[in-house]
């Protein structure tokens, strides 16, 4: 049993929210020791369901029942906390994308202090010093691919390490426009769904999308730098409104400019072969996935040859 009148600190997920005549109302919250608990929450205080809060809490008895009255609630996303803490709760709590967070952030920022043109240097070093804390928490998309957290950055990664074997091969292509358009190109996600868990799209989403708030993004941070009429400025937001290729899957425009053309070639590898892959991952040797909707729901055969 536990005992009444002690006091408890802890991180917790809202799973449900309940209605009360009571000064306070009770909300069933999974701790971070797999347990289910009723926390007491304040009439004039409001929490939110599916996410994560750091309670502070007291034993009280209520009804014949131990409860936890909260005496402070914070966010997950407005405590200090390391990264690799943080990356351990959300792991926890939600379907999480299997990277480490430090090793991919090391990589990513590798990339950008790298880059040698300083008009597109400065401008997406802006954009990700701006945004960085929610691009390493979003998912990449709702459905279909990379839908879980931190989905966007990790498919960010995935595209900066495949794009490395394209430079070794085409000598042509602006290593410097490549990586930043990569960063950049679905950078805006963070505004397109309302929330880096369970996320839904937001008005602006579903009304502007990731595309155009992107190229907008550009221009504004282009704009802030007085590098508004420079050709490096155009070219980022060309490929931003183009990555996508056709205009019934967003773009208005398709790639015109090679760089453009080879950030899209990535996106659809990655965001089809990491699917592919998922779900390669679900069945045994022998058998046929289900239909899979990236790849014009098409099943494909899981060999003996494949890697676990």
């Amino acid at each position: 049993m536990i005992e009444v009148g002690k006091k408890l600190s802890f991180f917790g997920k809202v799973l449900q929210k309940n209605d009360s005549t009571y000064d306070t109302y009770p909300v069933n919250v999974l701790t971070e020791e797999s347990e289910n608990v009723i926390v007491r929450i304040q009439k004039e205080q409001e929490v939110s369901l599916n996410k994560i809060y750091f309670f502070e809490t007291e034993t009280i008895q209520f009804k014949d029942k131990v409860h936890y009255f909260a005496s402070s609630r914070v966010l997950l996303g407005e405590l200090e906390i390391t990264d690799a803490r943080k990356e351990k709760l959300l792991k926890f709590f939600y379907h999480y994308a299997p990277i480490e967070i430090e090793k991919i952030k090391k990589d990513i920022e590798e990339i950008l202090f790298s880059l040698d043109n300083k008009v597109i240097k400065d401008i997406t070093m802006k954009i990700y010093n701006r945004h960085k804390d929610d691009f390493y928490l979003y998912p990449a998309a709702t459905k279909f691919h990379h839908a879980y957290i931190s989905g966007l950055a990790y498919h960010t990664h995935s595209m900066l390490m495949l794009a490395k074997g394209f430079f070794s091969v085409y000598p042509f292509l602006s290593k410097d426009l490549v990586n930043a358009g990569i960063i950049l190109h679905d950078m805006c996600k963070i505004f397109e769904f309302d929330s880096y868990e369970g996320s839904e799209y937001t008005i602006k989403g579903k009304l502007l999308g990731h595309i155009t708030m992107g190229a907008n993004l550009i221009n504004n941070v282009a704009n802030e730098l007085s590098y508004q009429d420079e050709e490096e400025a155009m070219l980022l937001q060309h490929i931003i409104i183009s990555h996508h290729y056709y205009g019934n899957f967003g773009s208005p425009r398709k790639p015109n400019i090679a760089e453009a053309l080879i950030i899209h070639f990535i996106d659809n590898i990655d965001s089809k072969a990491t699917v592919l892959g998922e779900e390669l991952n679900l069945i045994e040797t022998g058998h046929l996935t289900s239909s899979i909707g990236v790849l014009e729901r098409e099943r494909y055969y899981k060999h003996k040859l494949t890697k676990e």
